[in-house]
């Protein structure tokens, strides 16, 4: 009931009583004015007008006395009613008025509730202090009356006069009694009297107006007491209650913070989740941090992260404290590279010098961890310079040799670690690795002698089996690439002869030492020995399921059986590489017509190198093959036939090295039936365009013979001074020429130049000045200039007289590929193709037709020079996962992305290298494109910190960049700030490092 209808109703109760008449009787009186003022004094009050109702109670107060005398308890009611209608018009006299009423009137009925009445409408107003000044007036005796009056004094923090009242009441068995403990208990609470304040809690507990609330007092009046045991008696219990309907969540956060201060993380980290679950907004940055070092300790990581890294955000102490230990969390989560960039937020901050030290230290390991090695290098070294006595140096030392490992600078390596004055069993593990993966990459850059050093600088120090098992054997192949068999063949035996079953990689370099032995005895022309050991390796192949090896050794078995004249044998093993239908089955089928030449089979023999020429037409055997089968008929004296043969191989394969060759046996075949004309066409085709080669001193007898029976011997006089010419006493050209040759292989190039040049202009037709042309061309490419390189280059292949052209024309490939001349380059690696004379240039060729075609947006030639590669075998390193890369690429530019998928997966399995690292990068790109940020993301740091640590620059780069794209995908923003911060700071490759900032400062815009 509100306060206005409630004194109303008090106001007609007392007038039924004055009277005691009903109050509908009043209709009945005279209708007089001053009666009528009463009511409508009545009505307006009912109606709220007291404005209205306050008139006209004046009005009938102000009649006449006589009038008045008539209506003399009227009058009492006016007076009561102009009091109460001043109250709630708010106007300043009714204290005044109230006072003379209560003067006036003592006796009357509502005399002594007046003030209480005016009390609790201020009360109620929220006018507390002017609620005591009517409240207090009250009688002590009014237990309501005194309730609300303390709950006024507590309002106004007039704690001691409140208390004193509420200890009055509390005795009390009603609810103002219950309500006066919660309310005593308060106040003792705030005076830090919890021993007084927790009675008066528990009593206000039987409440069910304050059940809900009492715990948490009851839980701080304990807890600031350090009364922890009885705290956590009481707490405990009720948080296993379910659906209490109580408040706990300070309960749960003080439970967590008692065990959290016991070291019962485990205890601690349940009741902040129960705490967390209570809580509708944010934990305060303490309550935070210490759940989240709760989780840690509790080994629940990727929930801790969550709690601490909004507190690591903050730049103080405590964001100090949680960034590192935020740091921890992320490593022991397995998410390195959100560790890096809390152990960076960490290192970066001074507020404790112990973290900042132990962020530092942990900042540079993780770097080392993602295998990014320049990164770590200058970290330790950052670290090392500013930490001299720290107690992380000397793992810092031996950290600092494996970064120089990560980052592929292995001389810098050696040399930091060899100007160490101690070095610990780590240290010298890394020294070894470094030196034998200096030594690998010298040897894959053909560099076998000078790599030899570096395999022995790795030996002096064989910590680790497996990599002083495979030195070992890596030094005996740089020998033998070198055709030091001799020097190779006792490594080989070493390794093969070894007994170590603790060391994984021996048996494989076992299974490979048997065939480069083998093949070291075979160049050796100790036939007998390679045999032994190819057909060693074949057996253990056979049995390991290595088709391919397998197949590989069957045929060089063949090979040795041949080479020793026991072409039975040879017979069969070719036979058997033949049904395998293998890669090399072109070479086998082509071996077996030369095992028959020599058995007298002519009709097989031919059959065979037909077969060469119908079923491989792009072997590199078939040149041969045409050329075998005519020379057939030409040593049976079946002349025609022979030139038809060779015209075969000197029309359709121009560019072949056999053409010298094929030339001076149809010379010999004309000169037998008696075309004369035709046999000196040959020969001067041999002398001009062929001058150098073995074939033009058979040449230059054979046109003097035949001219001299046509009857023109004085021609031969200046095709003998022409021959002359290109082939000059070697004694009065050769120092000078091997002077200028020496300047270029001592590296002078500037100097080798014109001293070649020089050279070339003096004897412009001797052979030498074709290498020379070449060395020229070299030099200008060694010191950059490549347009100049590109112009000699073209001057070796048009004159097509230098051995090695294949050489040149593969160098002007690559200069026109580099320079995006595309066009060009796909013909100069058709003429490759064309003139390839080993697979390895064939398949060179092929690959530069792929990569060219792929530049040019042709896609179908693309994918059929990727096929053609990918059936080529490997014998250009990565040639495979080359071939299925660019296929992926296809398919991906077309957004087939499965079909992209798929092939850049078959890259990755066969290359770890960058080949293997860019398709791993593409098949992120297509999640990205299809918005799936998060699987794009976990590839990127899941991989380009395992499998591809060490590739190209660039391509990290570009994956990290795509990682911080990824980030913004997901809506986090700390992270991508964090992995372009990175990059920036860390990244060589200056592009990288430019798109990085755009991106950045885009994410600053936001």
């Amino acid at each position: 009931m509100n306060k206005i209808s409630s004194l109303v109703s008090i106001c007609f109760f007392f007038l039924a009583i004055a009277f005691n008449t009903p109050l509908v009787a009043q209709s009945t009186l005279n209708n007089t004015e001053v009666s009528i003022h009463f009511r409508n004094g009545q009505e307006h009050f009912e109606s709220k007008n007291y404005e209205a109702a306050r008139a006209e109670f004046n009005l009938f107060l102000n009649a006449d006395k006589a009038i008045l005398e008539k209506e003399d308890g009227n009058k009492v009611w006016a007076e009561y009613y102009v009091v109460m209608c001043s109250l709630y018009l708010q106007y300043s006299e009714t204290e005044l008025l109230a006072n003379r009423f209560v003067r006036n009137y003592p006796e009357h009925p509502v005399a002594g509730n007046l003030f209480k009445e005016i009390g609790n409408y201020f009360f109620e107003q929220g006018d507390y202090a002017r609620a005591v000044d009517y409240l207090k007036k009250s009688p002590k005796s009014d237990e309501a009356a005194q309730y609300r009056l303390a709950i006024s004094h507590f309002s106004l923090q007039e704690y001691s006069e409140a208390l004193t009242i509420f200890d009055e009441i509390k005795s009390s068995s009603s609810d103002y009694g219950v309500s006066s403990s919660y309310y005593s208990g308060i106040i003792n609470f705030r005076a830090g009297k919890y021993d007084v304040a927790i009675p008066d809690f528990k009593k206000a507990e039987q409440s069910a107006t304050y059940r809900s609330e009492i715990p948490g007092w009851l839980a701080h009046s304990y807890y600031r007491q350090g009364k922890f045991a009885e705290m956590l008696a009481y707490t405990e219990p009720l948080l296993r209650e379910k659906n209490s309907g109580r408040k706990l969540e300070d309960v749960a956060l003080l439970t967590a913070e008692v065990y959290f201060q016991q070291a019962n993380y485990e205890k601690a980290a349940s009741y902040y989740t129960i705490y967390k679950n209570y809580k509708s907004q944010g934990m305060l940055p303490a309550v935070a941090y210490r759940y989240g070092y709760s989780l840690y300790k509790t080994d629940q990581f990727s929930p801790a992260t969550e709690q601490l890294k909004n507190v690591a955000a903050v730049k103080d102490t405590l964001g100090q404290y949680a960034a590192f230990i935020l740091g921890v969390c992320y490593l022991k989560a397995n998410n390195p590279n959100y560790a890096l960039g809390a152990f960076d937020q960490a290192r970066k901050s001074n507020y404790n010098k112990s973290v900042t030290e132990d962020s530092d230290f942990n900042h540079a390991k993780v770097l080392l961890d993602l295998n990014r090695g320049n990164e770590a290098i200058k970290a330790f070294e950052g670290f090392l310079s500013k930490y001299p006595d720290s107690k992380y140096e000397d793992e810092a030392n031996e950290l600092v040799s494996e970064a120089y490992l990560s980052s592929n600078n292995y001389q810098a390596a050696l040399a930091y670690i060899e100007g160490l004055k101690r070095r610990s069993t780590r240290t010298n593990s890394a020294y070894q690795r470094i030196a034998f993966n200096q030594a690998v990459k010298m040897y894959n850059d053909e560099r076998y002698i000078d790599a030899i050093p570096y395999f022995d600088k790795s030996l002096t120090i064989p910590v680790n089996p497996e990599t002083k098992y495979a030195a070992n054997f890596w030094k005996a192949e740089a020998l033998s690439a070198d055709k030091k068999y001799n020097e190779a063949m006792p490594i080989y035996q070493s390794i093969i002869s070894s007994v170590d079953n603790t060391t994984p990689n021996l048996f494989d370099l076992q299974s490979r030492s048997r065939y480069s032995l083998a093949y070291a005895y075979y160049n050796t022309k100790d036939y007998t020995k390679a045999n032994q050991l190819f057909r060693e390796y074949a057996d253990r192949m056979k049995s390991s399921g290595d088709s391919q090896a397998y197949q590989d050794a069957v045929i060089r078995l063949g090979d040795t059986f041949f080479a020793a004249k026991n072409y039975e044998q040879a017979l069969k093993y070719y036979d058997q590489a033949i049904a395998a239908n293998k890669a090399d089955k072109d070479y086998a089928t082509f071996q077996k017509g030369l095992v028959m030449v020599l058995n007298g089979n002519e009709a097989g023999a031919k059959s065979a190198f037909q077969k060469v020429q119908k079923d491989f037409p792009q072997s590199l055997y078939v040149d041969n093959a045409i050329y075998q089968e005519a020379n057939i008929d030409f040593s049976a004296g079946r002349y025609i036939p022979a030139i038809t043969g060779f015209t075969k191989l000197i029309n359709d394969k121009p560019q072949s090295r056999l053409i010298p060759a094929a030339l001076l046996k149809r010379a010999g075949a004309f000169q037998n039936t008696a075309n004369h004309e035709g046999a000196i066409a040959d020969y001067r085709s041999i002398l001009k365009n062929y001058p150098t080669e073995s074939q033009s001193k058979d040449a230059l007898a054979g046109i003097q013979e035949e001219l001299n029976e046509v009857g023109r011997p004085e021609e031969f006089t200046q095709i003998l001074n022409d021959y002359q010419q290109v082939n000059p006493n070697v004694q009065t050209v050769g120092l000078e020429y091997e002077s200028a040759k020496g300047l270029y292989y001592s590296d002078k190039f500037d100097k080798a130049i014109p001293a070649l040049n020089n050279y070339i202009r003096k004897y412009p037709n001797s052979l030498e000045a074709y290498e020379a042309k070449y060395l020229v061309a070299e030099s200008y490419f060694k010191l950059g200039d490549k347009p100049q390189a590109l112009s000699y280059y073209y001057q070796v292949i048009r004159d097509r007289k230098y051995k090695s052209v294949n050489r040149a024309i593969l160098k002007a490939a690559e200069i026109e590929f580099a320079g995006n001349n595309f066009k060009s380059a796909i013909g100069n690696y058709r003429n490759l193709l064309a003139s390839a004379s080993d697979k390895k240039d064939q398949q060179t060729a092929l690959i530069g037709l792929m990569e060219s075609y792929y530049q040019t947006t042709k896609t179908d030639s693309t994918l059929y020079f990727a096929k053609e590669v990918a059936n080529s075998g490997d014998v250009v390193l990565g040639a495979k996962s080359k071939a299925s890369l660019y296929t992926g690429k296809i398919h991906m530019a077309k957004n087939e992305y499965p079909k992209a998928i798929e092939a850049f997966n078959q890259t990755i399995a066969i290359s770890k290298d960058d080949f293997g690292a860019e398709a791993q990068f593409l098949i992120t790109q297509i999640l990205y494109n299809q918005k799936k940020y998060k699987e794009s993301s976990d590839l990127i740091m899941a991989k380009f910190r395992n499998e591809f640590a060490d590739a190209d620059d660039k391509i990290v780069g570009r994956a990290f960049l795509l990682l911080a794209d990824d980030f913004i995908g997901l809506d986090n923003m700390v992270q991508a700030r964090a992995t372009l911060n990175s990059i920036i700071e860390n990244h060589p490759d200056k592009n990288i490092v430019t798109d990085a900032k755009i991106k950045l400062k885009a994410i600053e815009k936001k």
